[in-house]
């Protein structure tokens, strides 16, 4: 069997459907399996999957229509047997895609907030979403309808392969800036831009001051990734000398010191995902979106957000979000949730960091 994958959208949104794919091999070893990205950090993601054969890169967003039709059509002669739409895909682009690609059946999700200009009508099966079912679940419905056997509980952690170069990457950032043997944390403060997601960031002053408490009462290193420089730039002068901005040619060399933190602290990213892929304890900052459906995935995690009436609001739309409330209030989902609340699930995940790291 010939199995197409269209990972078109964000790198979190691929990295949980992984789970569902390492179940598509085991079920059917002997199927060829291909992904088509329109990222190069999720390129990355998939290149050193071993379930995965063939990665095509696709330039959606920066080169020509033309381009991208030719690149889309030329998948045809490959003669797929069932391409999917990774969850969430609601999107007409990503389903006229998968129409021309031109696989025997064509898997994606019929959204909640459904509309017929998303033309889901072009795909052959269509999975119900769930509202409050997480995302890897929704992935593992639309490879079920390949394989009806398979069961949720087969279901492992989010898989994140890196190599042995980007191991000694690593080891060679921590042996020269003296990291080894010290508590290390990670911070992730920004988040993806579009549909006005720059808004579930919890303040960078706040991140400060949390860098601050941690490196005072824990004599800990705190690293920032992102590539939100700005941001960084901020924690770091405002936290003081133990708050580091690491230099990183690539997205693997970054999950490689990223492995090697103790602690994870982020809002709700694809960092968030990646870090409980790597299996780093972790405090999630959550806002606006529903942490039920995109909490870290069998990795442990406290969760620190403002319970409100109006919350979770976000849904999968092509829609940007919006707030109900204005002025100051805006987005008071994020603004309410103090330092104090961030550092209590800190200090209560940094219990568990083992005896053999000093503080």
């Amino acid at each position: 069997m010939r199995i197409l994958i269209n990972a078109l959208s964000g790198i979190g949104d691929a990295l949980m459907f992984t789970p569902a794919l390492a179940l598509l091999k085991k079920h059917s070893p002997e199927s060829i399996i291909d992904v088509v990205v329109m990222f190069k950090p999720v390129e990355d993601l998939f290149k050193n999957n071993p379930h995965v054969n063939k990665v095509y890169f696709i330039d959606f967003l920066k080169q020509s229509k033309l381009s991208s039709l030719k690149q889309t059509l030329a998948l045809r002669k490959h003669k797929y047997d069932v391409s999917i739409n990774v969850y969430p895909s609601n999107r007409r682009e990503y389903n006229l895609v998968q129409y021309l690609e031109s696989a025997k059946v064509k898997i994606a999700h019929r959204y909640n907030n459904y509309s017929k200009s998303n033309l889901d009508f072009l795909n052959n099966i269509l999975v119900n979403e769930v509202k409050d079912r997480h995302n890897v679940i929704e992935n593992f419905e639309l490879v079920k309808a390949v394989f009806p056997n398979m069961q949720a509980d087969e279901l492992g952690q989010l898989e994140i392969y890196l190599t042995p170069a980007d191991a000694e990457f690593a080891a060679k950032y921590f042996g020269e800036n003296d990291l080894e043997g010290k508590p290390v944390i990670g911070f992730h403060a920004g988040s993806a831009t579009f549909k006005g997601h720059i808004n579930k960031r919890w303040s960078a002053i706040k991140y400060a001051s949390l860098a601050k408490q941690l490196t005072e009462r824990y004599n800990a290193k705190v690293l920032l990734f992102g590539t939100e420089k700005d941001v960084n730039e901020m924690i770091k002068t405002l936290g003081g000398e133990n708050v580091i901005i690491p230099e990183t040619k690539n997205l693997p060399q970054s999950l490689a010191l990223m492995e090697k933190c103790h602690l994870f602290v982020s809002n709700d990213s694809a960092l968030m995902h990646m870090a409980a892929g790597l299996a780093i304890p972790q405090v999630a900052v959550f806002a606006y979106t529903n942490y039920k459906e995109l909490y870290p995935w069998q990795n442990r995690h406290i969760i620190v957000r403002t319970e409100l009436d109006c919350s979770p609001c976000f849904f999968n739309s092509p829609k940007p979000v919006k707030c109900i409330y204005s002025g100051k209030d805006e987005f008071k989902c994020i603004k309410l949730v103090e330092v104090s609340d961030v550092m209590a699930a800190c200090e209560a995940l940094i219990e568990e960091i083992p005896g053999n790291v000093e503080s």
